[in-house]
């Protein structure tokens, strides 16, 4: 009887430690498809998009209606003569980004509870990491496109205070004259202040700033009348490019005109911006698909070791812009050990751009 009972006991220990083998168990598989083709756990490995910030600046200039008696009244001939708009391009940065590679679609079939199935991932699918928190990844540089762009009917000379002496002339030449009066009588003014004409001196420091910055204020606007007026907003536009193995890398980005700013790539009323994509490595060994029936890592987690590629975003011969950056989609393909993921308390930490292993944890 003795015996029977230990034979029992004996069972039930070795069918726990089977059982408890059984629920820790994890696999991942490639598939042949660009998306899910049932339930499951699934995810996929990213491919490097290349973000292109384009900055320009537009510059508006507006005559003032009395430039043609600038250097009569004021002595001044630096004048706009005509309105006009330009851009000119400034700048340009290049970042990346992670969507999902559909080339590269794996399921994760479990056993029980490993860590290979705490998966963290984007809203698109893309594997950001495993037992990790979501964190938002990325920038919405497009929404930069919508800014609103300055043109010449945004400038005008409504706000310049003209006095009721200025407004009842009857000719420009004799307005000019008298606003040209003003502009003088407002630096006589200020120097009277700076030289501390009691009379004119605001009775206390706050007020004395006041004055002095509405007495720059007026004269401007006055003068401005003469010289014209400028302004300069900086307006910037984003470009995507996916450099793929088997296609070209380099390609017009797109089009610049000096009078019309940024242009589609195919309009030739524009100069072309390049973009250049140096791949130091283009053949990538595929690991996974050297695996047999027989091979001993055939359910590690998979991830990406990319490749270091060179970006360069050229105006012309101009280079603006020359930056490393890795490429997933270029990248090999190789597996964790099977077994690291059986346990539920390992955390692994990846590049959401490129699908490469960051950091291996515990927590």
């Amino acid at each position: 009887m003795k015996q029977i009972g230990l034979f029992l006991l004996i069972a039930i220990l070795f069918g726990g430690c089977s059982s408890k083998e059984t629920l820790t168990h994890g696999s991942v598989e490639q598939v042949n498809s660009d998306y899910p083709t049932g339930h499951g756990l699934w995810y996929y490995l990213p491919e490097t998009v290349i973000q292109v910030e384009i900055i320009a600046e537009k510059t508006v200039a507006r005559s003032g209606p009395f430039f043609r008696f600038s250097q009569r009244f004021l002595n001044v001939s630096d004048v706009i003569t005509e309105n006009k708009e330009e851009w000119r391009i400034v700048g340009a940065k290049v970042t990346t980004i992670g969507r999902p590679d559909k080339t590269r679609l794996f399921r994760v079939e479990a056993s029980g509870n490993p860590s290979v199935t705490a998966l963290t991932l984007s809203e698109g699918g893309v594997l950001h990491g495993i037992n990790v928190p979501f964190v938002a990844h990325g920038i919405a540089k497009p929404a930069k496109s919508d800014q609103p762009v300055i043109s010449l009917a945004d400038i005008n000379f409504n706000d310049v205070p003209f006095t009721e002496d200025q407004l009842i002339r009857t000719s420009s030449t004799a307005m000019a004259e008298e606003v040209a009066r003003e502009i003088y009588r407002l630096r006589q003014m200020r120097s009277n202040i700076l030289e501390g004409d009691v009379d004119l001196l605001p009775p206390d420091e706050g007020s004395y700033a006041i004055v002095m910055a509405e007495i720059d204020r007026k004269e401007q606007s006055y003068l401005e009348l003469f010289t014209g007026r400028t302004r300069t907003q900086k307006v910037s536009r984003v470009y995507e490019f996916v450099p793929r193995p088997g296609r070209s890398l380099n390609m017009v980005l797109l089009r610049f005109s000096h009078q019309n700013g940024f242009l589609d790539s195919m309009d030739v009323s524009g100069t072309p911006v390049y973009i250049e994509v140096d791949v130091h490595e283009q053949v990538a060994h595929n690991f996974l698909k050297d695996e047999h029936d027989k091979s001993p890592n055939r359910r590690g987690m998979v991830y990406c070791n990319p490749v270091e590629a060179v970006v360069r975003v050229i105006d012309r011969t101009l280079l603006l812009n020359e930056q490393k950056v890795n490429l997933a989609q270029f990248g090999q393909l190789m597996r964790m050990p099977a077994d690291l993921l059986d346990a539920n308390n390992v955390v692994v930490e990846m590049d959401v751009s490129t699908g490469a292993l960051k950091r291996i944890s515990y927590k």
